[in-house]
């Protein structure tokens, strides 16, 4: 058995992407993902052993809940599944014994190399890995496994969370200080490309826009963007090339997070090397050795993420932004 599992419920109708997500789920055969769905298995897609496909429907999964909760579930949303992430560990306790760690996560999202990413940031010393819910690890301890249920002054009541229609974000603010008030270590650290919707290059959201979205300013860390970068999944690890006074650097992340759909563009979803960028998925047909050199890695940044697009950046950055400010 596998340390780490990771649970999905998705309900409705998968995003064309979601054969790039397995198929990353697939290249990592140390962690196990637990997907209760109405979705079929796609075609283009032969599952491995590390991916457990449960017949569910949201009605099974709130009613789930509400069975090991012994607390009232309003679940009538999909995307409500958001605020119930935190209580995974106790509502599919079931299928988790034997695990050292259980999380939850999202489906539009690419992964690397994840249990290698775990290892090199020393996983065993954190109960909590990651502050954000498109990826999170949680100790598998009925202590850990309980703390959204704690009552935590300044905090919403977890009776709140599970009654309220709407999704509160609870899985990515209020969870987080409850366990910071259990007493629990989390990791807080380099780990994802979380790319910002707000500019059309693709590039990794600051500490700004975590702060405006998650209404805290607890998160201390977000990479570094730099003015000519892209994104590659290269031999499976999601990576970052960028230039820097005339060098190709390289940067690693446990996953790539895109918010919005990304066209596939691929003759072959099994490949595992290719490019991330606002108009598709691209194949990356260049070698290690040939991706050191300065002048491969400009030519790939302006064909796939170039500045060209500033105005339009500026324009959808100062739109959303207006809309936040709106809505105080």
């Amino acid at each position: 058995m596998n340390r780490f599992a990771i649970i999905i419920p998705y309900f409705g109708k998968f995003k064309p992407s979601i054969v790039l997500f397995l198929e990353s789920c697939k290249r990592n055969p140390a962690v196990d993902w637990l997907i209760f769905t109405d979705c079929d298995v796609p075609e283009a897609v032969t599952l491995t052993s590390n991916i457990h496909w449960h017949a569910a429907t949201l009605g099974s999964v709130s009613a789930l809940a509400r069975e090991k909760l012994s607390l009232p579930v309003n679940l009538t949303r999909a995307y409500k599944l958001c605020d119930l992430k935190p209580f995974y560990g106790m509502i599919f306790a079931d299928w988790l014994n034997g695990y050292e760690y259980w999380g939850f996560g999202d489906t539009d999202v690419i992964y690397g190399d994840v249990a290698g990413y775990l290892e090199s940031i020393g996983y065993a010393t954190y109960d909590k890995i990651n502050w954000m819910g498109h990826l999170c690890f949680v100790r598998n301890t009925l202590e850990c496994t309980q703390v959204a249920l704690k009552p935590v002054p300044g905090t919403i009541e977890a009776e709140e969370v599970l009654l309220c229609e709407p999704n509160l974000g609870f899985d990515e603010r209020d969870y987080n200080r409850k366990c910071l008030a259990a007493g629990m270590k989390l990791y807080n650290e380099k780990w994802a490309a979380d790319i910002d919707i707000h500019y059309w290059r693709m590039r990794c959201a600051d500490l700004k826009t975590f702060h405006i979205l998650l209404n805290t300013k607890e998160i201390r860390y977000a990479p570094k963007n730099y003015a000519k970068q892209i994104f590659v999944l290269l031999d499976g690890r999601v990576c970052r090339l960028y230039l820097k006074r005339g060098k190709v650097h390289l940067d690693e992340f446990a996953y790539i997070h895109f918010r919005k759909e990304v066209p596939v563009v691929l003759d072959d979803i099994h490949v595992s090397s290719f490019v991330f960028s606002r108009e598709g998925f691209f194949p990356l047909n260049y070698s290690k050795h040939e991706l050191e050199n300065r002048h491969t890695v400009r030519e790939l940044i302006e064909r796939y993420n170039n500045q060209e697009n500033a105005l339009q950046e500026l324009h959808t950055f100062l739109h959303y932004t207006m809309r936040k400010y709106k809505r105080g």
